[in-house]
C-alpha cells in the first residue's frame, strides 16, 4: 500500500481532534467546573498531545496498524493488535520499557524536504533508538520477522522486504520507469543498478541500535560504480577521519534528484540527507516525511 503524504487536518476515525476552544475559551467537548482548573489543565494537555505533529504523523502513516489510540494527560498509547505502545516525547516504548526513556533518542528528526542544498548538521554523535515498536509489530527473531515479509522484485532485482514495503516499492518502480522515458539520468541510474540489499540483520554503524534492515524496512541500491565519489560516511572516514562530515555534496555520489523525489513521495527517506550520509540507502519511514511536512507548514 503506497501512502500519500499529503497532510489532512484529521486522520482516520480514531483521530477526532478537539477544536481549539468553545465560546468560553475551553477545549470543545470537555466539561469544566467553575473550580476545575485541574480538569482544564488535563484537557489542554490532552489537546496538545492530540495535535503534537509527531503523534499526528505516526497515526497518519500507520493508521492501518493502529487499532485505537488512548490519550492521557502526559501520555499517548497506541494499541497495535492489542499491544500497547507508549509515545514518550518522541520515543515509542512498550509498557515494561518506560523506565528506559532516557536511554533512547527520539525516533523523529528534522529531515530536509526538497533538494538537498547544504550538508546536513550532525544531530547525535551516536544516536541510540529503542526498537520496541518494530519488535512489537514484527518480532525479534528471523522466523518471526519473516512472517511479516515477502519476496518481491524491484527493477529486476529480487528483494525480501516487510509487507508494508512491497506495495510502496512497486509504486516507486512504476513512477521510475515512467520518468525514465524522458529523463536520461534516471534511465542510466536504473541501467547501472547492480546489487540490492534489504533483509540484513545488523546494527546501525556507530550505534548499538538494530538497523531497520533487520525488519526489511530499508533497501540499499548499489550501482556499478561510484565514479570515485564518496558514498558512505564510514568508508569516507577511513581516509578522512575528522573531515568526512564536511565532504562537499558535489563530491558525494548521489542518485538523480528525480529518483530521490519519487522514493520520498512513496514514504522512503534517503540516507544522503543524513549527517552520517549513506547515499545508497532508502528507508521506509513515512512518519518522518509527514512530521517534517507538518512542522514546515
Amino acid at each position: 500500500m503506497a501512502l500519500a503524504l499529503g497532510i489532512a487536518g484529521t486522520v482516520g476515525a480514531s483521530w477526532a481532534v478537539l477544536s481549539v476552544s468553545d465560546e468560553a475559551g475551553q477545549p470543545s467537548g470537555i466539561s469544566v467546573s467553575l473550580d476545575g482548573s485541574d480538569r482544564r489543565n488535563e484537557a489542554v494537555a490532552e489537546y496538545e498531545l492530540r495535535n503534537d505533529p509527531r503523534v499526528r504523523a505516526f497515526v497518519q502513516a500507520y493508521e492501518a496498524l493502529v487499532d485505537s489510540v488512548a490519550y492521557g494527560k502526559e501520555d499517548v498509547v497506541f494499541f497495535l493488535g492489542s499491544r500497547p505502545i507508549h509515545f514518550q516525547d518522541g520515543r515509542m516504548l512498550e509498557e515494561g520499557s518506560l523506565d528506559r526513556r532516557e536511554d533512547c533518542d527520539p525516533i523523529f528528526y528534522r529531515y530536509p524536504l526538497g533538494t538537498l542544498t547544504e550538508i546536513p548538521s550532525l544531530r547525535e554523535e551516536n544516536p541510540t533508538y529503542c526498537t520496541d515498536l518494530q519488535e512489537s509489530l514484527w518480532g525479534t527473531t528471523d522466523a518471526q520477522i519473516r512472517e511479516h515479509g515477502g519476496s518481491t522484485r524491484f527493477l529486476d532485482h529480487r528483494l525480501f522486504v516487510n509487507n508494508l514495503v512491497i506495495d510502496a516499492l512497486a509504486a516507486v518502480e512504476t513512477d521510475l520507469l515512467e520518468v525514465a522515458k524522458g529523463d536520461r539520468s534516471v534511465a542510466s541510474w536504473i541501467d547501472d543498478l547492480d546489487i540490492t540489499y534489504s533483509f540484513v540483520d545488523r546494527e546501525i554503524a556507530g550505534s548499538p541500535t538494530r538497523s531497520n534492515h533487520a525488519w526489511g524496512m530499508a533497501v540499499d541500491l548499489v550501482p556499478d560504480s561510484y565514479d570515485g565519489q564518496d558514498v558512505y560516511w564510514q568508508w569516507s572516514r577511513v581516509y578522512n577521519k575528522d573531515e568526512w562530515r564536511q565532504i562537499p555534496l558535489e563530491r558525494r555520489w548521489s542518485p538523480p534528484g528525480a529518483v530521490i523525489e519519487i522514493f520520498e513521495r512513496h514514504g522512503f527517506v534517503w540516507g544522503g540527507k543524513w549527517a552520517h550520509f549513506d547515499n545508497i540507502h532508502f528507508e521506509y519511514r513515512p512518519e518522518i516525511l509527514l512530521y517534517n511536512q507538518l512542522i514546515s507548514s
